[in-house]
């Protein structure tokens, strides 16, 4: 019996124009009036979140940051945080990448350093509803406890700082989260773990959960809930994970996938 269902956003929610469907939000509170919790599962900002999610905000949960901060309406239920050392070595790594910049995660927002690059600001704010720009990033974590270093590369971070970042392993999961981005964060918090946190706190046993995904930082929540949804246009290594194959992202799949399974 499933009584929740975890959706990842880009991708899987969002189609490739980044709109969620006008039948989303209807479907969520049809499945509340049954008993079935919806939460939003994402490498996004909380804050970003709940922008999206306006309409039905105070509805939902949120497995934001790829599990790093974990949220039940407005009460948080956990909260991630990494010695601010860690952070040193792989920020001075990427100043010495071309084209390649980080977004510094925290709880009192997200961090860019001064940057000429207008595709990078662009797709920072797109994730990061709270974001400032500073002129350096380590005097922040003097100030503010980190969680996540979100590293931008647009259309090659697979080939070209992905494995250039490795070298930081020591510290931090190394985690390929979308054609444009790697995150740096704690190995062991991820999205199947911000998911077990959702679930203990509802009171609901993992194997009644729901999960969608398509790329591989959806990995763990894919293998942590109780009925694995992967989209069509998933990563290959991720399919391999699927219980059940939802239609794209682009073809209404988490929308489609949920009506059928409980018509």
């Amino acid at each position: 019996m499933i009584q929740l269902i975890a959706a990842d956003l880009d991708g899987t929610l969002l189609d490739s124009s980044k709109r969620l469907s006008p039948d989303l939000f209807p479907l969520i509170r049809r499945l509340r009036q049954e008993g079935i919790r919806f939460a939003a599962a994402s490498g996004r900002q909380y804050d970003n979140l709940r922008m999206l999610f306006s309409e039905v905000a105070d509805e939902i949960s949120f497995i934001s940051e790829n599990g790093a901060a974990v949220y039940d309406r407005s009460t948080c239920l956990f909260a991630d945080e990494l010695p601010k050392e860690y952070f040193i070595p792989p920020i001075e790594t990427i100043r010495t990448l071309p084209d390649v910049n980080a977004v510094l995660c925290t709880h009192a927002g997200a961090f860019i350093e001064g940057s000429t690059d207008p595709v990078f600001v662009q797709n920072a704010r797109m994730y990061y509803e709270r974001l400032t720009i500073v002129p350096d990033l380590l005097p922040v974590l003097a100030e503010q406890p980190a969680f996540k270093l979100a590293v931008f590369e647009k259309a090659h971070a697979e080939t070209g700082c992905f494995p250039i970042l490795q070298a930081h392993r020591d510290h931090f999961a190394v985690v390929l989260s979308g054609a444009d981005w790697v995150d740096l964060m704690n190995p062991q918090t991820n999205k199947g773990t911000g998911l077990m946190h959702l679930a203990e706190h509802l009171g609901i046993p993992l194997e009644n959960t729901m999960a969608f995904g398509d790329y591989l930082n959806d990995a763990e929540l894919l293998k942590t809930c109780g009925c694995a949804f992967v989209m069509e246009n998933g990563h290959p290594d991720v399919k391999k994970l699927a219980h059940h194959i939802a239609p794209s992202n682009d073809a209404n799949g988490v929308v489609r996938a949920i009506e059928n399974y409980f018509a």
